[in-house]
């Protein structure tokens, strides 16, 4: 049985059909049709029907789907842990992050680690982060430091929360929502152009999810990768910038305003991940007790006072 066979089996279950698959895992609507049929045949029973829209797994695909994600995941962990292994023995690290944490972070956490081990080469991956299993298998990542990741998406790999961090809104200083200074309401937000960082891999930004919850509509009308860049969009008046708080800090704010989003909790989570085999290297548990140990940057909220607040 071919291990891209169980891979296409389980895109198409986890995201609903054959063409959000084929996106998700960059082949053709064909191929994932073959894979599919291929692996009925070998196994001799219907995984999903067909006759519904979007395809649903049958019964037999719902067992099935469970021993497939085992399979994948013992894999995945196996293979992460060899490409992992291999970059920590050359002292060679490659650290998954966000521009925003990245910036907030890891200049703490860097100075820690190559001053305790001078010889360390770091490479920090700032980009195509949301597919962060395969991201570990290919390169060899030693850890990820991201927005929380949907508990599919991070099998197989150590989690531990680091912080929470509320949501900012940047407007231009004459901007009618500074008038007052106080918090922004997600009712008042949605009447204006929003400028918004991009959401994790191809979903919905924070705000699009929080405004869902509300009740509320309201597509952005920029969106862009970093938050310097939608702070400059603010300055010139194309809309409302909403960015999560420990990118705000480091920004050069000259003729704008930093207002609070008025929500009864924090968005979102940022967590660390790693593979098992971290652990197995002097360098690779530096690096771990670094990131674990450094404290959360200006505008994160520890994990710990979140818990005691609830």
């Amino acid at each position: 049985m071919d291990l891209d066979w169980l891979e296409t089996f389980l895109a198409v279950v986890d995201r609903g059909g054959f063409t959000a698959a084929s996106e998700q895992i960059h082949r053709s609507q064909s191929r994932v049709s073959a894979h599919i049929a291929a692996l009925e045949r070998q196994l001799g029973v219907r995984l999903l029907d067909r006759t519904r829209r979007p395809a649903t797994p049958t019964a037999a695909g719902e067992v099935f789907a469970r021993h497939a994600r085992e399979i994948m995941v013992g894999v995945g962990s196996a293979r992460a842990a060899i490409a992992g292994l291999r970059g920590l023995d050359q002292r060679s690290l490659t650290l998954i992050t966000t521009p925003c944490v990245g910036a907030a972070l890891f200049p703490q956490v860097l100075a820690r680690v190559t001053a305790e081990r001078p010889g360390v080469r770091i490479e920090l991956a700032e980009r195509n982060w949301h597919d962060v299993e395969r991201r570990f298998v290919t390169d060899g990542a030693a850890m990820a430091v991201l927005p929380r990741l949907d508990p599919r998406t991070a099998s197989g790999l150590h989690e531990r929360v680091l912080w929470r961090e509320p949501l900012q809104v940047v407007v231009e200083a004459g901007h009618e929502l500074a008038a007052d200074g106080g918090a922004v309401t997600v009712e008042q937000l949605a009447r204006f152009p929003l400028l918004v960082c991009r959401g994790l891999g191809d979903g919905a930004s924070e705000l699009q999810r929080l405004l869902t919850r509300s009740g509320l509509v309201a597509q952005p009308r920029v969106t862009a990768d970093t938050p310097l860049t939608l702070t400059a969009l603010a300055r010139a008046g194309v809309g409302v910038a909403v960015l999560n708080a420990v990118a705000v800090p480091p920004l050069d704010l000259t003729g704008l305003a930093v207002l609070e989003l008025d929500v009864p909790d924090h968005p979102r989570a940022v967590a660390a991940y790693w593979n098992d085999v971290l652990l197995d290297t002097d360098t690779g548990r530096r690096l771990h007790r670094a990131v674990l140990q450094t404290p959360v940057p200006d505008g994160a909220v520890p994990i710990e006072e979140v818990e005691k607040a609830s």
